[in-house]
């Protein structure tokens, strides 16, 4: 009996077609993917240690034994090469597959292949007697990944819905005397049993002064009482994710640091009414920081407003006050997260994932931040 002909799903159809269009624009034939949310952009292929080449037409896959059958569940149509006994290296069954493909000029990402990779390729294309240049690229498919469809943009409602779940059912878990490190690890542990594959990144929980370190990692501290303590944590569910930020009261804090706490939300408050498309990535972060500053806090908001999130965690746009300055445009997904950290004594950040709509914009989630409704007795 003769098996059905498997095609890829529509919306990676108009993927493919989106970076072909990228590609002809370079005077490319062929785009190497090495990195696995690209990889997985174009076929949703989840494995690991495998390399994919678009070609004008196909999609190869270059992989192993330990992916083959994985390979067939999650993308039979790909043309999958496997290494074996006969063609051990990597670089081996790439320089079989660019020849096989015909193809004379293929693009790389720089920020995703090694000099290793790239040297054992080029010495691997001269074995095989297939002349091919390999072309340097930058951000091809960061800047293709960055306004979302339609299915990714349910997968990212699906993450954040994991993360808030799992954040209420820790919550009521939280109290002195335990340490961020148990609470980081039950955080993991409830996004995993409501289907997360993995945190988003290492969750943070900071306990008191430690709350003034933006990307402290948690450690066998015990929680304090009378302090703040910060969460920040996302849900990867399908290839995406999630990343959220809540600062909380444990018992009775200082008034300087309740202070603080409605100064971030009044400033990210700020910066969510401000989103829309057409305003760009640095308007939005001066938006949040004027707010900061006019409370006189200026100096104690040292990075970004945001960034974009979806198969990475952290990707394009980025909304900081230096460096590129880019329109919002509808299908983006940002962080909004701003801050204010007083070294010493605590930080407070509060942080949503929004979604940039035709008419204005989105919060994707929905976890209480007023001081009033994050405090633990």
């Amino acid at each position: 009996m003769q098996q059905p002909v498997v095609k890829p799903k529509a919306y990676l159809k108009v993927r493919h077609k989106n970076v072909r269009d990228a590609m002809k624009a370079l005077e490319l034939d062929g785009l190497m993917l090495t990195h696995p949310p690209d990889l997985g952009y174009l076929t949703n292929f989840t494995g690991d240690d495998s390399v994919g080449l678009l070609t004008r037409k196909d999609i190869h896959l270059v992989t192993d034994f330990r992916y083959t059958e994985q390979a067939a569940l999650e993308a039979a149509w790909l043309k999958v090469t496997t290494r074996d006994g006969k063609i051990s290296k990597m670089s081996d069954a790439l320089a079989k597959t660019f020849k096989d493909a015909g193809v004379k000029r293929v693009g790389f990402e720089v920020n995703f292949t090694t000099v290793g990779q790239y040297d054992a390729l080029r010495d691997a294309l001269k074995s095989a007697r297939h002349e091919c240049e390999l072309v340097p690229l930058e951000d091809v498919m960061v800047n293709q990944r960055k306004v979302k469809d339609d299915h990714e943009i349910n997968l990212l409602r699906k993450s954040a819905d994991v993360a808030e779940e799992a954040f209420n059912a820790v919550r009521s878990e939280i109290q002195a005397g335990q340490t961020e490190g148990y609470l980081a690890g039950l955080l993991v542990m409830e996004m995993k049993s409501r289907g997360a594959s993995d945190p988003s990144f290492p969750p943070i929980v900071a306990t008191g002064p430690n709350s003034s370190l933006p990307h402290y990692r948690p450690a066998e501290k015990t929680i304090l009482n009378d302090s703040l303590l910060l969460f920040d944590w996302g849900a990867k569910v399908d290839g995406y994710c999630s990343d959220l930020t809540r600062t909380f009261a444990l018992g009775r804090v200082p008034a300087k640091l309740k202070k603080i706490h409605g100064i971030v939300l009044e400033a990210q408050l700020a910066a969510i009414d401000f989103l829309r498309p057409g305003v760009t990535t640095r308007q939005t972060d001066q938006v949040a920081r004027d707010v900061i500053s006019k409370a006189g806090y200026d100096k104690y908001f040292g990075h970004g407003l945001g960034h974009g999130i979806g198969r990475d965690i952290h990707e394009m746009p980025s909304m900081r006050k230096s460096g590129g300055e880019e329109e919002l445009r509808p299908g983006m997904v940002v962080t909004v997260e701003p801050g204010i950290y007083l070294p010493g004594e605590g930080g407070v950040r509060i942080e949503d994932d929004v979604l940039i709509t035709h008419s204005g914009c989105e919060v994707l989630t929905s976890l209480p931040k007023r001081f009033e409704d994050c405090h633990i007795e």
